[in-house]
């Protein structure tokens, strides 16, 4: 693919807009998230939107005038806090929830557990009772300890009933609330009067039960919170200037002059303005080999400048692959699935269920003559709230994303996992992708010399050189002097008196003997040499399509280099098919065929010629691109130089799959199973508040098995990138090699 189509690619990207991720406390269920979206809907400064329940975040797209004060006002208005997100203002509302519910649940376990002995007084007492005088000191010591739970510890459940009853809803805490209100509110009235039952010890249980289940909800967030900052490591903070003075990367602007030297990586988009060199920017261009640039060339941030100092003119310094990163997860984690969110749907009608039932029931019971009619309508309210079922799938899928960062993979579509779990094909680009991006010595062929004196000498010719090629020679003890770099093309220098040349076979003046293979020439006096280079498969690809194959997943080579050098790699790695010479949009049409018979494609390449089938395919995975374009085409991006995780991540998806189901199954049949005990008067009230807690702690800790069972071996993220000096970036790519042109 050449430049231009390259450069046109990327023109016909979306134009970014500008977004901004909220954290919303006050977001606890279905209904809650359900609300928060309709009121999005309906705005029409909001171009995109998405929640996160499982992390309380709102992620929205705002057109370009919007000011996030007004859509923060929105939320404000519907009874939702709403800060703008960060890593403080993260830390410092999960720091806040958690110390606010530990105190909550302390005052409420207090107070439980002291009502729960006067209690037992009146349980063990026989069938003539407690004397008048210590039923009534019972009575009134457990109204003061039932107080500060009522009013503090079940405030949550209070304060989001309120705000859903006020806007006409019905979350998840009316039912909640209801219960703990009706049965406090009767038990109060009844120590005034000194008639009937009180129910202090349910209230404080309910109250107790139900923030466990919150407090171990909260752990999960916690622990599982999405990382960030991942532009520190991967590119330089700052930027030298053609005045020499080195400023802060993030301060660059449209019209800057930038000053790259050679092994720096361009910490902007921009145009050449000064010099000439060679940049490694395969990754985007299709082009394998190094492009050399002139006089307004387009060169990327995140490509490396390999052999000459330059200026840069900035275009744009912060829609860079780099800022991609965050926005990725975070498109991704608002993702839910066709079933989740039907049980969304149930979820909220099933609340309408819930306070019909409970008031059929008491009614019934009541009428019935049954004197503990009001006990089993608070049991209804409280065993059948749905909030396992709310939880079932955004807990996994948010343990799951950060897992997969965990992994290397960054994930923009947020149906990656779910559609990951059905592939049955995996379609691999060759260069950079397969294979290191690293050139190696393969052969050598000499005139002249000895192969020993050869390789000294092109070591000392590359010897400094931030080309590729160097790396393929290693150290030698012989020096070369008065080095010249010819961008583009090669390379000249003093040996020993004697004048020597490296490079293209046509720089040195000569013909490659193997147009198949990839040659580097070099001549000094009466001596010529031919050296042919090759890219190595990386070290665990063989390793890789053995566990594919183990998964029952085809493992196929879709490649545009030579055929010869294709199918030897294919052999090596024990791919099923091999094709060769292929351009983009046979990439393309191969994929297409594939689909049509039934295949689950996930395509992985890295450049913009694998742009057309990542589009093609089910699912698609881009390696270390350097290019938003290419990596906003995929639905994921691998950032690591293993590719293990390719294998590791298809397993991984089908456990996600089965856990959420089974989440769901759990969830459902739960309330299915409770409901009619506790309508027929089966269930205590404390059996209630423990079932419903327990059924969203199972939810929640099944989850977390996504976690504690996660892939093997998996690398962290921190080890994946490595931190950038202030002298030089670490780009996001290794070099990557060229198939038929050296320096």
């Amino acid at each position: 693919m050449n430049e231009a189509l390259a450069m046109k690619l990327v023109a016909e990207a979306p134009e970014t807009e500008p977004t901004v991720t909220l954290l919303i406390p006050d977001m606890r269920c279905a209904a809650c998230s359900r609300a928060i979206e309709e009121a999005m809907s309906a705005d029409g400064r909001v171009t995109r939107f998405g929640t996160n329940l499982a992390e309380k975040k709102l992620h929205l797209a705002l057109t370009q005038e919007t000011d996030p004060a007004d859509v923060m006002q929105v939320l404000r208005d519907l009874g939702y806090s709403a800060v703008k997100d960060n890593d403080k203002t993260s830390s410092d509302a999960l720091a806040a929830e958690r110390k606010s519910l530990v105190a909550r649940l302390g005052v409420a376990g207090i107070a439980m557990m002291q009502v729960m002995m006067f209690a037992l007084a009146d349980y063990v007492s026989g069938p003539e009772g407690l004397a008048a005088a210590y039923e009534a000191l019972f009575r009134w010591a457990s109204l003061g300890l039932a107080i500060p739970v009522f009013l503090y510890s079940a405030m949550p459940f209070h304060q989001g009933a309120i705000r859903d009853l006020k806007h006409f809803r019905l979350g998840m805490d009316v039912p909640v609330s209801l219960a703990i209100t009706a049965a406090f509110t009767l038990s109060l009235v009844h120590t005034f009067t000194q008639g009937g039952e009180v129910y202090f010890d349910s209230v404080t249980m309910f109250t107790f039960f139900l923030l466990i289940a919150r407090v171990v909800e909260l752990r999960s967030r916690t622990r599982f919170q999405a990382t960030r900052g991942l532009t520190d490591h991967l590119l330089s903070d700052w930027a030298t200037l053609t005045d020499g003075s080195r400023v802060p990367r993030v301060s660059l602007s449209e019209g800057d002059l930038v000053v790259v030297a050679p092994g720096e990586v361009f910490p902007a988009d921009g145009t050449l303005q000064v010099g000439v060199c060679s940049a490694d920017e395969s990754a985007f261009s299709g082009e394998s080999r190094p492009a050399v640039k002139g006089f307004g060339d387009k060169l990327l941030a995140g490509s490396r400048n390999l052999d000459a100092t330059v200026t840069l003119r900035v275009t744009e310094a912060s829609d860079t692959v780099i800022s991609h990163l965050t926005r990725l997860y975070e498109t991704s984690s608002t993702w839910k699935p066709a079933f989740s969110r039907l049980a969304d749907r149930i979820a909220g009608v099933f609340v309408s269920f819930i306070l019909l039932l409970a008031l059929g029931t008491g009614t019934f019971w009541y009428v019935a003559g049954n004197a503990d009619w009001f006990v089993i309508a608070m049991t209804v309210l409280v065993v059948s709230c749905p909030c396992a079922l709310s939880l079932a799938t955004p807990v996994a899928y948010t343990i799951a994303a950060t897992s997969l960062r965990k992994m290397g993979v960054s994930v923009r579509d947020g149906s990656f996992t779910e559609k990951l779990a059905q592939v049955d094909m995996v379609a691999f680009d060759k260069t950079g992708t397969l294979t290191e991006g690293r050139l190696a010595l393969a052969s050598i062929r000499v005139e002249g010399l000895s192969e020993a004196v050869a390789i000294a000498h092109a070591s000392a010719l590359e010897a400094g050189s931030a080309h590729p090629v160097r790396h393929a020679f290693g150290a030698s003890d012989v020096s070369a002097t008065d080095i010249e770099d010819v961008a583009g093309e090669g390379r000249r220098g003093t040996i020993n008196g004697e004048v020597w040349s490296i490079g293209k076979p046509s720089f040195v003046g000569v013909d490659a003997p193997d147009p198949e293979g990839y040659w580097i020439a070099m001549r000094g006096p009466q001596a010529l040499a031919f050296f042919e280079l090759e890219d190595k498969p990386r070290t665990d690809a063989e390793a890789m399509t053995a566990s594919l194959r183990s998964q029952s997943v085809d493992a196929v080579m879709l490649s545009g280099d030579v055929s010869t050098t294709a199918h030897r790699l294919a052999g090596q790695l024990g791919l099923d098919e091999v094709h060769a010479r292929l351009r983009p949009e046979e990439k393309v049409a191969y994929v297409h065929n594939r689909q049509n018979e039934g295949r689950r494609v996930l395509m992985v390449g890295d450049g913009i010629n694998d742009a057309g089938a990542f589009g093609a395919a089910a699912v698609s995975l881009a390696v270390r691109p350097v290019d938003a374009f290419v990596q906003s085409s995929a639905d994921a991006t691998l950032l690591g130089e293993k590719l293990m995780p390719v294998a590791d991540m298809i397993e991984y998806a089908v456990r996600v799959r089965r856990i959420i189901r089974q989440n769901l199954a759990w969830a459902a049949s739960y309330n299915l199973s409770v409901i009619p005990l506790a309508a027929i008067g089966v269930l205590e009230p404390w059996m209630a508040a423990l079932g419903m807690s327990v059924s969203s702690i199972l939810v929640v800790l099944n989850a977390n098995r996504l976690a504690l069972r996660g892939p093997e071996n998996a690398p962290s993220i921190e080890t994946l990138v490595t931190p950038a000096t202030t002298d030089m970036a670490t780009p996001l790519v290794t070099p990557r090699i060229a198939k038929h042109g050296a320096n």
